[in-house]
C-alpha cells in the first residue's frame, strides 16, 4: 500500500496539470503607458531615431537664429509650414542654397480661412508663402472635399482634432468623453473611405510607391498651365517637375530639380511624425529623398526673437516696458548739484557702549566699583605666590618688574586720576593673568 501511494501522488499531479491547461487559456493583457515627455515633445523621435540607424546625423532646429547661416549644401532641410515670417532675403538665401546643390524639402502654407482662394491676388500668395511663390507652386482647397466639406462633417472633425486624422477608432477608443466618444465612431463608421494612399510617379526606373498624406489641399505649378512656357513662367528660377504624387483629390507631393539640387514641396509632414512613420512606405520616402546625408529638421524657423515678437504682437505692452526701462535709468542717473553731507550714524557697537557706562562710572566717582571685579581675580593670584601678603607682594612685584608700592596700590587704593586708573587696569590685568 505505501508503494502505491507515490504513484498515485503522480498521477492526480499530472491530472490536475492536464485539467489546468483544458479548462483555461491564455490571455495576453496590453497595458498602455505615456511615452517619454521627450519624444512627445519631438514629434520626429522616431525618425531621428531611424536615420541614426541609417548612419545619418539628425538635429532640430527650433530658430532662424540657428538655420542661418545655412549649412553645407550636404544636408537636408526639412522645414514645416511655420515659415510665413521669413524675409524675402532669406528666401533668396534658401534658394540659392539649393541651386549650390542643397536639398530642400517644405511643407505647403494654405492660405488663412480668411482669405478666398478664387479673389486673391499675387500679393496675397506672395505674403502667405514667399518661398514656394518663387518656384511657381500653389496651395489649392481639393475639389472633391470642396463639394463633400459642408455635407459630411467628418472633415469638420478632422480638422478640429488633427490626433484623429491618423487613427479614428484609436481615438474613440482611448477618449474619456462618452458623448465624444459615440459622435466620434458613428462619424467614423459613416463616412466615407478615405481616399488611397499616393502613387509616387518617379520615371521610369522608380516603381509606384505608397504614400498617404490627410490634407484638405492639393499642389499646383504654374509649368502644367497649357498657356504658359517653362521659359515665360519663372524666369529668375528655371524649376522643372520631376516627381510628382497624387490621390482622388489632386497633387500632394510635387518634386522640383533646381540647379544642382532640388525642392520637394509636400501638402503635410505628418507622414514621418512618431504615428505615421511606420506604415505604408513613408520611411522609404524619407530615405529615398534624404540619402545619405545628414538631415535638419527645422520647427517655426520664423519664430522671431522675443522682443521683436512682443512688438510685433502687443505694441502697447512693449511701449510700457519701454517707458519702465526709461523711468528706471532716469531714477538711476546721478543728479547735478551741491554735495549733500552724509547723515551721521547714529547706532553705536558693543565697544562704544562699553566705553559710555566706563566713562559714565568714572565721571560718577565709581571707579572702586570698576575695579572691585578685577581686585578680586587679582588677589586670588596673588595668594598663590606665599600665604603671607607682603612675601606673595614682594615676589609678585619682582616677577611683574614694578615696586611693591605700585602693587599695592592697585590692589588697595583708589586711582587719582583717568590715567593712573589706566595704569591700575593694566597692572592687575598682568597679575590675573600670570601664571
Amino acid at each position: 500500500m505505501h508503494r502505491k501511494l507515490p504513484w498515485l501522488g503522480a498521477l492526480l499531479v499530472v491530472a490536475l496539470i492536464i485539467a489546468y491547461y483544458a479548462l483555461t487559456e491564455p490571455v495576453t493583457v496590453i497595458q498602455r503607458t505615456a511615452p517619454d515627455s521627450a519624444i512627445q515633445r519631438n514629434p520626429y523621435s522616431a525618425a531621428q531615431a531611424w536615420l541614426a540607424q541609417r548612419g545619418q546625423p539628425s538635429q532640430r532646429v527650433l530658430s532662424a537664429a540657428a538655420l542661418f547661416p545655412l549649412p553645407e549644401e550636404d544636408t537636408t532641410l526639412i522645414i514645416d509650414k511655420q515659415r510665413g515670417l521669413l524675409s524675402h532675403s532669406q528666401v533668396r538665401a534658401l534658394l540659392h542654397w539649393v541651386e549650390a546643390g542643397g536639398e530642400l524639402i517644405v511643407e505647403a502654407r494654405p492660405l488663412p480661412k480668411s482669405r478666398d482662394e478664387d479673389t486673391a491676388t499675387e500679393t496675397d500668395w506672395q505674403d502667405n508663402d514667399a518661398l514656394l511663390y518663387s518656384l511657381g507652386i500653389t496651395v489649392w482647397k481639393g475639389e472633391a472635399l470642396a463639394d463633400e466639406e459642408e455635407l459630411d462633417p467628418f472633415f469638420q472633425l478632422l480638422d478640429a482634432l488633427p490626433a484623429f486624422a491618423g487613427n479614428p477608432l484609436q481615438y474613440c477608443l482611448l477618449t474619456d468623453n462618452d458623448e465624444l466618444r459615440e459622435t466620434c465612431e458613428a462619424l467614423a463608421c459613416e463616412a466615407p473611405p478615405q481616399p488611397e494612399p499616393l502613387l509616387l510617379h518617379a520615371g521610369d526606373d522608380q516603381p509606384s510607391r505608397r504614400i498617404q498624406l490627410h490634407s484638405q489641399h492639393v499642389l499646383w505649378h504654374d509649368s502644367w498651365n497649357e498657356e504658359d512656357t517653362p521659359a515665360e513662367f519663372l524666369p529668375e528660377w528655371p524649376v522643372e517637375v520631376t516627381a510628382y504624387a497624387d490621390n482622388d483629390y489632386g497633387s500632394q507631393l510635387v518634386q522640383l530639380s533646381l540647379g544642382d539640387g532640388q525642392v520637394t514641396v509636400l501638402t503635410d509632414l505628418g507622414l514621418w511624425d512618431n504615428q505615421n512613420l511606420l506604415y505604408f512606405d513613408h520611411a522609404w520616402l524619407l530615405a529615398w529623398l534624404t540619402g545619405n546625408q545628414p538631415v535638419w529638421f527645422v520647427h517655426s524657423v520664423a519664430m522671431p526673437p522675443l522682443l521683436q515678437w512682443l512688438w510685433l504682437r502687443a505694441p502697447e505692452l512693449g511701449t510700457a516696458l519701454l517707458l519702465l526701462v526709461g523711468l528706471w535709468l532716469w531714477s538711476r542717473i546721478p543728479r547735478r548739484g551741491p554735495i549733500q553731507p552724509v547723515a551721521e550714524d547714529h547706532n553705536r557697537d558693543y565697544l562704544q557702549h562699553l566705553h559710555a557706562s566706563g566713562y559714565f562710572q568714572w565721571r560718577t566717582e565709581q571707579q572702586d566699583t570698576l575695579l572691585t571685579a578685577l581686585r578680586q581675580q587679582a588677589l586670588a593670584r596673588l595668594n598663590r605666590y606665599h600665604h603671607q601678603r607682603q612675601q606673595a607682594l614682594e615676589r609678585a612685584a619682582s616677577h611683574l618688574k614694578v615696586t611693591v608700592a605700585q602693587l599695592d596700590h592697585a590692589l588697595t587704593q583708589p586711582p587719582a586720576n583717568r590715567d593712573q586708573l589706566a595704569q591700575q587696569v593694566a597692572l592687575l590685568q598682568a597679575l590675573r593673568s600670570d601664571t
